[in-house]
């Protein structure tokens, strides 16, 4: 089963213009050989957490940790260290209750990703809730919801609800609107430690006639 491999840094000031040609020319294409596979870097737009969010999947768990363990993801990872700070992992799986993850993301796309943790006692009404209520108000708002996520390794809250958008005016016009308020208040009475963060591109992977390269927007 496919896990994604967040990784969250801050870029250290003044090293801008290394880590844009370290980040492009070898640690996207070192990590890809290993089976790392990058999906997308990410810039916080809204909400408090680490400046970027690094997003790579791999086949399995397994998969993911050899190449972790590889002495060439080691040395990549120790020259990343050179140009950013605050630097932490996630290993997330998947837990099935949706499934539409796919990692061709389009252009203009913005994330809205919610993270928190079930209460212990209502895990059976918060699986029928999310199912059938909640998740499906999120696709009427335009909130395409690619994936809830388990934490697996890593800290919390230990749930996260990808969400994918077109524009950011709209989502966050829709956010505001009754019909998600009402919606996440009514999600509280299943989960707490609730945090929301609103994400734009930092690097995106494009296609090309044979193959994918990646280019970086500006933080």
């Amino acid at each position: 089963m496919p896990v994604k491999f967040n990784q969250y840094w801050t870029i250290i000031r003044g090293r801008n213009e290394e880590y844009d040609k370290f980040i492009l020319k070898e640690f996207i294409p070192g990590t890809n050989r290993l089976g790392i596979h990058v999906v997308a870097g990410w810039s916080v737009l809204v909400g408090a957490y680490s400046e970027i969010i690094f997003e790579s999947v791999s086949g399995d768990l397994h998969l993911l940790e050899t190449a972790l363990k590889d002495p060439a993801y080691k040395e990549l990872n120790g020259r990343l260290l050179n140009y950013v700070k605050n630097y932490k992992t996630k290993v997330l799986v998947k837990t099935e209750k949706k499934d539409s993850y796919s990692t061709d993301i389009k252009e203009d796309t913005v994330k809205f990703n919610q993270m928190w943790n079930i209460i212990s006692d209502r895990k059976a009404p918060y699986d029928r809730f999310v199912v059938e209520e909640f998740y499906p108000c999120m696709e009427k708002l335009g909130i395409t919801v690619a994936q809830e996520w388990e934490v697996l390794i890593g800290e919390g809250p230990h749930i996260l609800c990808e969400g994918r958008a077109q524009d950011v005016g709209s989502l966050i016009g829709n956010l505001q609107g009754e019909a998600f308020q009402r919606a996440k208040r009514q999600l509280k009475d299943f989960v707490e430690d609730y945090e929301s963060r609103i994400l734009s591109f930092h690097i995106q992977k494009v296609k090309g006639y044979k193959s994918a390269s990646y280019k970086l927007s500006s933080v």
